[in-house]
């Protein structure tokens, strides 16, 4: 209520549904008394005493508000009728500010009754109010059954000023005109779909008791549903419910709706083993009897368009063939070709596949022919556990004449091509392979005894005891499996190798899952139902960020019947065009994509499905942030400019924020080299260099054209003022912010190398993230920083990605970097902010470091309100002792200085007094003082304890690294022992690429370092000298990686050596998955691009031979010398 107080509503089941409403008593609220009854008799009117119709329904209040509120907001800006509108807006209004409850009950002559309860939180309750609404004209709701036992349910589309009526059974479904419907006009409810009615009665009155119907007339139409099969093409369905009856549905091509072609009742008394298969254009249907083992084919011959379909008697079989199998068949119908229509019988103990040719005769007499064509087995050596087909739903097969239709006659080309393929098989050990019908020589082109099957393609899943199991049409396979936390549901691409595992989505759900089943987009994108008891859910592709962590696979829709039925869900399928028939026992529930969604039950997404699919996969917009950011991961800096500035004059002359209106880029722009000047930056160049001879007014106006400081703020400002509306608010924020840098990075091209511009839009992005998650919550905006409550913020990343920083460790412009990242972090810079940056592992120069480190020490020191103990083990590793002793002495409110002060005071060169601080470090250890005890080994000269401390107690390798590279430099044994113990092996475990190539390199195995960005990791520890306990699942989701690559390959000979390593397949497998992987998060165009410009050519250096002893003494520096006159030589010389 408005008051706050709970209020309990009552319905009774046995006196037409009466409703009881409890309030809580003023004195006692944890008493509750009776405040309002609301019976049946107060729906009658004075003239009727019959008691007979509907229970009391109580309408839901919040779909009540929401459905008043839409026509409120239709009669302000005067939509439709006027005068209805003028006349009915101050009871809406009344209506929506009292907050009535509404209670609705339908009388015998199918008119529908209307009473309020007002005041029912108002006190005393002498002010409560219970009145009649409206009464509609009789059959204003359409029933075959005693109201008695009708049901009603009531939703709303959010903004929509129409609902949704539900009644059943049977079923009827009314769009409901809110004006219309309170000013009691019979055109209020319109219906608009409805299930079977038998021809019986008139539809406006109730059908006498089932039980005095006679027996011939029964249909079988009440009872539950079993299952469905569809056509291949999704056109048509088939109904199966309980004791055999089987039903023939047809998609209606205009509107989302069901046509019935035929009904085939079976009599109870006969049991037959069914497999049921709608064929040929949904007119005719396939059953296969177990018990006689024979394929039974039943045609209905009249116009499945014709509307209201005709009554059509039991057809009589019109053809049948005996397949003698000694195993369960598995049956599956393939895309109808020229009226020829394949089925597959599949024996998996046997593996062995029969295809039947039912074809139909479209000139009325209903002649059905079947033509047997039995293969080869399939070539495998253990006989599949499951062979299911791959959805042939979105197939689009070539319709060239003249030529034989595959090597079987019956399929269409595009299976056996081997562009499509037919079916695919599960080993035992859960294994995947597809395949394709070809010819005994192979070619498939129809020449030949006995067709044959061709493995495309294998997927080692290693699931076990699957429970079920479907192939899309993009190939894309959903398994389930039991396991201990519920039922797994995985998903696997066809597309494996070694750079993808094929894995895509894993996820374990505590409900049992009933069904699964594919459709695919105009677009071959994949959408998956998974079907529950009460609910379905409705999985697709995500496209990749990154700018967040997404999964691969996400819940795009969650269609929930239980506010319609209270049944489980038996089936759920889908047909064409995006329709989803769902199946709760004997009813029949249809979601498709009309222009109005007549249930407002699906949540996540509004809209039409497939274009909700197609905004989360397809083509990104050229000023999308992430496809900008790309081009500059990829040092396309000039065509960023072109963008930007394309961008600007967009928002100038358009002033309009529909995407749609936007110009964009021609694609041939995204195929050029930046060092060739486009036609954009051209033109901009000719308006520059002509402007010192123009007039003043004229160059001012070419100038505020061309890519600038000025063009870049005035852009910024009209983002900010109208953001763009297909970008998220993160997305914004970092559109803005590439925006700004591309600036920076063309006044700083002249010093700024392409790997620095790549460090610092990632820096830039990763501060982003952060703050805008601490602005969500409550915390510091300091990455790696901790909140209140002492743990990270929820998804606060604590340091940029290892790819970040393997770009800034080969920038040739490591001072800017470093004086840009000191700026990002306020101009002052603690250890949580070296490390979220990574700058003593990118750091190249030792000496930079250990400046570096003074500057943190200081920091730490001033930020810990000068406490000597937070900056003491970074002065120590710089040797500092005496200045660390001179800050002790300013603690005076320190309760150690005294202790401090003298044992700071003695002189640490002496074994004694090193002796004695290992002692005190020791003892630090003991008390969990960990930083402390590290700056004590320190102190005692001891390395190698305070790197442990770091690895095993604080678990912090970059501080490991920091204090190592400062004490001994980059070729100490320390150093070399932490990347060979802890950073490789971890680059293993977690199969980060990018972190192994750098400790590779800072081991001087610049090999390696190129070698394991493409490499198999399980390949290369067999050549690794580290100890490898895991190794992790291979990460090749960054396209970073071939850029990285490209730079590295051919940089030295050490590096030319690794890549002579990597075979020509590889390398060719690896290019093909970053262009997938852009594809993925939306750059096509780059993706193209890679294809199109990467260039296979293996190094080959000719060097004179050396004796071995001295040239493996040479100097990098000298081997890159003869690497460059080797290629300069005409004619190479070997001694």
């Amino acid at each position: 209520s408005t008051e706050g107080d709970l209020t309990l509503y009552t319905v009774t089941d046995q006196d037409g549904g009466t409703v009881r409403v409890y309030v809580p008593v003023l004195d006692a609220p944890s008493i509750l008394q009776v405040h309002a009854v609301v019976d049946r008799y107060g729906f009658l009117p004075e003239s009727s005493s019959s008691a007979n119709g509907s229970r009391v329904f109580w309408l839901d209040k919040a779909v009540v508000r929401q459905m008043l509120e839409a026509a409120i907001q239709e009669c302000e800006s005067g939509g439709g009728n006027a005068e209805m509108a003028a006349r009915r807006k101050p009871l809406l209004q009344q209506m929506l500010d009292e907050g009535w409850d509404l209670f609705a009950r339908i009388l015998p002559d199918g008119s529908l009754v209307l009473r309020a309860l007002a005041n029912i939180d108002r006190r005393p309750p002498t002010m409560l109010k219970q009145f009649s609404v409206l009464h509609t004209p009789p059959r204003t709701v359409a029933t075959r059954t005693p109201p008695t036992h009708l049901s009603l349910h009531f939703s709303t589309i959010r903004g929509k000023p129409t609902a949704t009526l539900l009644a059943f059974p049977p079923f009827r479904s009314y769009q409901l005109s809110t004006l219309s419907f309170f000013d009691g006009q019979p055109s209020c409810l319109r219906q608009f779909s409805r299930s079977y009615d038998p021809p019986l009665h008139d539809a406006w009155m109730p059908d006498p008791p089932y039980r005095d119907r006679p027996k011939k007339e029964k249909t079988g139409r009440a009872r539950p549903i079993t299952g469905f099969a569809r056509t291949p093409e999704g056109d048509a369905v088939t109904v199966g419910r309980e004791r055999g009856s089987r039903e023939i549905w047809k998609r209606s091509m205009w509107f989302v709706s069901l046509m019935e072609v035929g009904l085939l009742p079976i009599p109870e008394e006969t049991t037959l083993s069914t497999y049921p298969r709608a064929v040929t254009a949904g007119r005719a249907i396939a059953l296969y009897s177990s018990e006689s083992q024979t394929l039974l084919v039943k045609h209905f011959p009249h116009d499945p368009t014709a509307y209201p379909p005709p009554a059509q008697p039991n057809p009589p079989v019109s053809a049948s063939i005996a397949l003698k199998t000694t195993s369960k068949p598995v049956l599956f119908s393939l895309p109808n070709v020229e009226g020829r229509t394949p089925i597959a019988c599949a024996t998996p103990s046997q593996t062995i596949i029969i295809y039947v040719g039912i074809v139909a005769l479209d000139d009325g007499s209903g002649h059905v022919t079947l033509t047997l064509q039995p293969t080869k087995p399939l070539p495998v050596v253990v006989p599949p556990e499951w062979i299911m087909p791959v959805d042939p739903m979105s197939w689009n097969p070539p319709s060239d004449a003249g030529k034989p239709h595959g090597p079987l006659g019956l399929l269409p080309k595009g299976i056996t091509n081997a562009n499509r393929d037919a079916f695919v098989s599960i080993s035992p050990e859960g294994e995947l392979s597809f395949w394709s019908a070809v010819m005994s020589n192979g070619n498939g082109d129809g020449a030949g005894d006995l067709p044959g099957w061709r493995c495309t393609g294998r997927v080692r899943t290693q699931r076990r005891k699957i429970v079920m199991a479907q192939c899309s049409s993009a190939k894309k396979t959903v398994l389930v499996v039991d396991s201990e936390n519920g039922q797994e549901v995985t998903i696997w691409d066809s597309k494996e190798s070694e750079f993808a595992s094929g894995l895509e989505y894993l996820h374990s759900f505590e409900e049992k899952i009933n069904d699964l089943d594919w459709t695919s987009t105009y677009d071959s994108l994949s959408i998956l139902a998974l079907g529950f008891e009460k609910s379905v859910h409705l999985l697709c592709p995500q496209r990749m960020s990154y700018f967040d962590e997404r999964p691969t696979w996400g819940t795009l829709h969650v269609i929930d019947i239980e506010s319609m039925s209270d049944s489980i869900i038996s089936d759920s399928i889908w047909l064409s065009q995006g329709t989803l028939l769902v199946a709760a026992a004997h009813q029949l529930y249809v979601f498709g994509e009309a222009n109005e969604p007549f249930l407002a039950t699906s949540t996540s997404t509004s809209g039409p499905l497939f274009e909700n699919v197609a905004i989360k996969n397809g083509p990104l917009d050229d000023f999308h942030p992430q496809l900008m950011l790309q081009c500059l991961l990829w040092n396309k800096v000039d065509l960023v400019k072109d963008i930007i500035t394309l961008l600007a004059h967009n928002i100038t002359s358009a002033r309009s924020n529909d995407p749609s209106e936007l110009k964009q880029l021609p694609l041939d722009r995204f195929w050029e080299d930046d060092l060739v000047p486009s036609s954009i930056t051209a033109s901009k160049r000719s308006i520059d260099a002509s402007a010192l001879f123009s007039q003043h007014g004229e160059a001012d106006s070419d100038a505020q054209d061309m890519f600038s400081r000025e063009l870049v703020d005035r852009l910024v400002r009209s983002l900010e003022d109208y953001p763009l509306p297909h970008l998220t608010p993160s997305e914004m924020e970092h559109l803005i912010v590439l925006i700004q840098t591309t600036v920076e990075i063309d006044e700083q091209r002249r010093s700024l190398d392409a790997n620095g511009v790549r460090y610092l839009i990632s820096m830039r992005s990763f501060f982003i993230i952060n703050r805008r998650v601490t602005e969500e919550g409550s915390g510091d905006a300091t990455p790696g920083s901790k909140s209140k409550k002492g743990v990270l913020a929820p998804f606060v990343r604590e340091r940029i990605r290892y790819r970040d920083i393997v770009w800034a460790f080969h920038s040739e412009s490591q001072e800017i970097l470093l004086s840009a990242s000191t700026t990002a972090c306020g101009g002052k810079m603690l250890w949580l902010d070296a490390r979220a940056l990574g700058v003593f592992l990118w750091g190249k120069s030792v000496e930079s470091l250990r400046d570096q480190m003074e500057v943190i020490a200081r920091n730490q020191y001033m930020a810990s309100e000068r406490d000597p103990s937070a900056c003491c083990m970074f002065y120590f590793a710089l040797g500092k002792v005496k200045l660390v002793h001179g800050l002790w002495k300013q603690a005076a409110w320190h309760k150690e200085q005294p202790m401090m002060l003298k044992f700071l005071s003695n002189d640490f060169s002496q074994p004694r007094w090193q002796t004695a601080a290992l002692k005190n470090a020791f003892a630090l250890l003991s008390k969990q003082r960990y930083e402390y005890a590290a700056a004590f080994f320190l102190l005692g000269g001891s390395l190698k304890d305070a790197v442990n401390v770091c690895l095993k107690q604080l678990a912090d390798f970059q501080l490991a690294v920091a204090l190592a590279r400062v004490v001994e430099g980059d070729d100490g044994p320390v150093l070399q022992n932490i990347l060979k113990d802890h950073v490789i092996p971890r680059a293993f475990r977690e199969g980060n690429r990018w972190l192994g190539s750098w400790a590779y390199w800072m081991l001087n195995r610049r090999d390696l370092a190129v070698r394991i960005l493409l490499t198999p990791l399980r390949d290369l520890a067999g050549v690794v000298d580290a100890p490898l306990d895991e190794i992790g699942d291979p990460h090749y989701d960054d396209p970073s990686l071939a850029v990285l690559f490209a730079q590295l390959k051919s940089k030295s000979l050490q590096t030319v050596k690794g890549t002579i390593e990597i075979s020509g397949q590889t390398e060719f497998n690896f290019v093909h998955q970053m262009a997938r992987v852009l594809c993925r998060m939306g750059c096509h165009v780059l993706a193209i691009d890679l294809v199109r410009s990467w260039s296979f050519d293996r190094p080959v250096l000719a060097i004179p031979a050396q004796p071995k002893d001295i040239a493996d003494t040479l100097d990098e520096r000298l081997l890159e010398v003869s690497e460059i006159s080797a290629r300069l030589r005409p004619s190479p010389v070997r001694e």
